[in-house]
């Protein structure tokens, strides 16, 4: 059968989703996020004949933002607005709409380093990592995949990513590919981090001549896994481990070894090369967890005598 035409709307994603990834140089994530909001707001819009934005109005584009971000956390709604702007600048570069737009969307509110990450006790992750069958196959892949993320504070996504040739295993070091720093760092092997993947590689991974360390133990085996898979193994141990915390998703690790780092010793600089932050800004939140180090940089209240 005949494939029905492309709307112009589709034409018009399309054609968004060749800037940002030739352009603006978009990681894939940030396409598929913006491009998807791109979808929503022009949902309206999807039955015209030609697209335009030229009686686009600000109060149009208030409306679209309070209404995707109104159960949204400041983060997320962040990102929202961001989509929206990325796409009025494309608009705008196509054509379609006045540049003055973009200005037009409301800045989220949100205060840097206010809450403390979340971050699971010594307890907490003994428990989720007990949680894991290493005797089976499965067990030992996904108990390695939060070995790697609560250890080395690795994204899902970095752990999905994951290549046999990312191991040098006579240098003690891994290699996290490009992702959303765009190149590869190298970070220490640590012995936990080493076991773990050292047991599945020898006693769990199923022959393939896939190179990507995390692989499908079910039809198609040995395909790579992708990192919602990761996501799933994460939020399924929790279930199991019945831990009782308000925040039960893969990033969670990753708050969890930069905290433990942080109280280990570590300095916000090494913190941030180990995380990969792009700036020692975004690094900061962790100070908040060093209490005792807090406490003895902490001036006395002026009317306290000891």
């Amino acid at each position: 059968p005949l494939r029905p035409a492309p709307r112009p709307v589709d034409r018009v994603l399309e054609t968004f989703t060749i800037y940002l990834q030739e352009t603006r140089g978009a990681a894939a994530a940030t396409c598929r996020r913006n491009v998807e909001y791109a979808r929503r707001f022009l949902a309206p819009r999807s039955g015209v004949a030609e697209v335009t934005l030229q009686d686009l109005r600000p109060e149009e584009l208030l409306r679209f933002v309070v209404e995707q971000t109104t159960a949204c956390a400041p983060g997320t709604a962040g990102l929202i607005r961001g989509a929206l702007r990325s796409f009025l600048r494309f608009a705008h570069v196509h054509g379609l709409c006045d540049a003055s737009l973009a200005a037009a969307i409301p800045k989220v509110a949100r205060w840097r380093r206010a809450p403390l990450p979340r971050s699971l006790s010594n307890g907490q992750l003994a428990a989720l990592l007990r949680s894991f069958d290493v005797q089976s196959a499965t067990g030992r892949r996904d108990h390695a995949m939060v070995v790697c993320m609560a250890g080395l504070g690795l994204r899902a996504g970095d752990v999905a990513a994951l290549s046999l040739d990312d191991l040098d295993w006579q240098a003690g070091t891994l290699r996290v590919g490009r992702g959303k720093e765009r190149r590869a760092s190298l970070l220490p092997l640590t012995t936990p981090v080493g076991r773990a993947l050292v047991g599945y590689l020898r006693h769990g991974r199923p022959r393939t001549p896939e190179r990507r360390v995390f692989v499908r133990h079910q039809l198609p085996v040995g395909q790579p896994l992708t990192s919602q898979a990761v996501s799933a193994a994460v939020r399924q141990a929790f279930l199991r481990a019945r831990l009782d915390v308000p925040a039960k998703g893969a990033h969670v690790l990753r708050h969890t070894a930069a905290t433990r780092m942080v109280r280990a010793g570590a300095s916000l600089k090494e913190v941030a090369d180990i995380l990969r932050h792009r700036s020692l800004e975004t690094t900061m939140i962790y100070a908040k967890v060093d209490l005792p180090t807090l406490a003895a940089v902490a001036l006395p209240w002026p009317e306290v005598r000891s």
